[in-house]
């Protein structure tokens, strides 16, 4: 689940997954990074990937451009303008939807991972090099 700290005016989200563990996924099964919903589950709804910069998180989607010291994958935006007290209330509101997506979408992941880790092991085992 991802977390979320706020510091002064940043807010940091802070992902279950590695930046180096959202890129295999982009290289080998990019579609398992699309949560798909909508009447009949064929639309997708949320995405997630790797981008450079801080980053961004909004209702489709978010893009991980950092890692923190754990190789974490974190994303850090400013909110400007509003009050320490109310800053709580501003990323559930401004951020709520999307990080229940995020949320969905990183439980799914670590099978995949497993899966990709698999198939590339058997594959691994079937080559040889000439010497």
């Amino acid at each position: 689940m991802a977390k979320i700290v706020i510091a002064g005016d940043a807010v940091v989200v802070k992902s279950e997954l590695k930046v180096e563990d959202i890129k295999t996924i982009e290289k080998y099964n990019a579609k398992a990074l699309t949560l798909m919903g909508g009447d009949e589950g064929k639309e997708p709804i949320f995405a997630l990937g790797t981008t450079t910069g801080t980053g961004s998180i909004n209702s489709v989607g978010a893009s991980f451009g950092k890692a923190d010291s754990d190789g974490k994958a974190v994303i850090t935006m400013v909110m400007q303008g509003v009050p320490t007290e109310k800053a709580k209330d501003w990323v559930a509101d401004t951020l709520g939807a999307a990080l229940m997506n995020l949320n969905t979408l990183e439980a799914k992941l670590p099978e995949v991972l497993a899966g990709i880790s698999a198939q590339r092991a058997t594959v691994m085992e079937n080559i040889s090099v000439a010497g």
